[in-house]
């Protein structure tokens, strides 16, 4: 028999040693001969699916890998001008902090504002009293580019055409400036809460309204009706963004005067939040402390939380939701969730951070205009499923 090499016996040992890995690798991973099997618990349903959903929804996000292709997306909507795109949006024609704040310009100063942008933002008003859209028509009035009307005489032209007009959004607009306006106005008197709920069938903000009155006037039968209408209702729309987002709306791309249309916006944005937030007065009153004891009341308290929950188009109303099932309850898995999605709303990168001030401008009018269309919360949540942290 002849004898091995050097070369054939290294083989041989090599093939050996790779044999005794693989079968231990083999008796590491194999599976036990026996296993145990576990019984899972049951499922409690402490909360209603939604609030699952919800709240699953939000450990995804929390927990969501970076997506190359989402911030590959991100960084491309968000790097330097590239081509098509002007590379100069207005800055240059806004005036500065001092000019906009100096005594006499007004709400919307005109002052410090070069030619080219003053023709800009009259432009904007142009487009918003030719439109076809009662509501863009309003909001020309409100924003009173050139302080023609004065804050009290805009704030009337807008209720004048809300009262002749069949658009939910314009009504309920003027609602809100009547309610804000610490002097009454003339046109006030012809708004009502009856003709607003007409016009918006479904919507449960008007009836916040009518459970204030209903609740300040003792009318134990109106009260009633209202909280049965609350519950039934299938989405609670205040329309604060809706303003914005038809300036934002008007806005292009490749605009030099890119500036002018995000200062409007951003005034109109500024004016919507300081109206009232929807009533909530005697609602948080008849649920607060476990609904006095009355397990009907907490019920209909807890259905009205629900409905507020899912279907609100703005924050403060999302947030009643919330604060009232904790009154009628004592939960706090609601109000949680919600604390728990902003927080990652603020933690998620967007391609508004860090970036040239053109792009972030272009950037937050495509937010006002989807928010507008949408409303904050679902826009919010939108927002946060496209972008994810770097």
């Amino acid at each position: 028999m002849p004898r091995a090499t050097p070369h054939a016996r290294r083989t041989a040992v090599a093939v050996g040693v790779a044999a005794l890995l693989a079968a231990l690798w083999w008796v590491v991973r194999a599976p036990p001969v026996e296993t145990r099997a576990v019984v899972a618990p049951p499922d409690i349903d402490i909360d209603p699916p939604a609030l699952r959903r919800r709240r699953e929804a939000a450990i995804s996000l929390a927990t969501m890998p970076d997506d190359p292709w989402t911030f590959a997306e991100s960084l491309a909507a968000s790097a330097p001008t590239g081509a098509g795109v002007a590379p100069e949006c207005g800055l240059d024609g806004r005036p500065t902090s001092d000019e906009a704040a100096a005594p006499g310009a007004g709400r919307t100063p005109t002052t410090g504002w070069s030619t080219r942008q003053a023709g800009a933002r009259a432009r904007v008003d142009a487009a918003l009293r030719n439109s076809l859209d009662p509501f863009d028509r309003a909001v020309a009035d409100w924003l009173d580019v050139g302080n023609m009307r004065g804050a009290a005489g805009r704030d009337e032209a807008v209720v004048q055409q809300a009262v002749a007009s069949a658009d939910p959004r314009l009504y309920a607009l003027g609602v809100a400036l009547c309610q804000a306006n610490q002097t009454s106005m003339p046109s006030c008197a012809a708004l009502s809460l009856e003709r607003w709920i007409e016009l918006d069938a479904g919507n449960g903000v008007p009836w916040l309204a009518m459970l204030e009155r209903a609740h300040a006037q003792g009318d134990a039968a109106s009260e009633a009706t209202a909280l049965a209408q609350l519950a039934s209702a299938t989405r609670f729309d205040t329309y604060r963004a809706a303003a914005a987002g038809v300036i934002a709306r008007r806005a292009r791309d490749d605009d030099p005067d890119l500036a002018a249309v995000d200062d409007l916006a951003r005034r109109a944005a500024a004016d919507a939040a300081l109206l009232p937030p929807p009533a909530s007065g005697a609602l948080t009153s008849l649920c607060h402390d476990q609904a006095g004891g009355d397990p009907a009341m907490a019920r209909t308290c807890r259905a009205i939380s629900d409905a507020l929950f899912a279907h609100s188009d703005s924050l403060a109303a999302e947030d009643l939701g919330g604060a009232l099932l904790l009154a009628a309850t004592g939960d706090e898995s609601r109000r949680d969730a919600i604390l728990a999605e902003r927080a990652l709303s603020t933690s998620h990168w967007s391609p508004a951070t860090g970036f040239s001030e053109c792009r972030d401008m272009r950037d937050r009018l495509a937010t006002m205009v989807r928010t507008g269309q949408i409303g904050e919360v679902e826009a919010l949540r939108e927002r946060m499923r496209r972008f994810v942290p770097p």
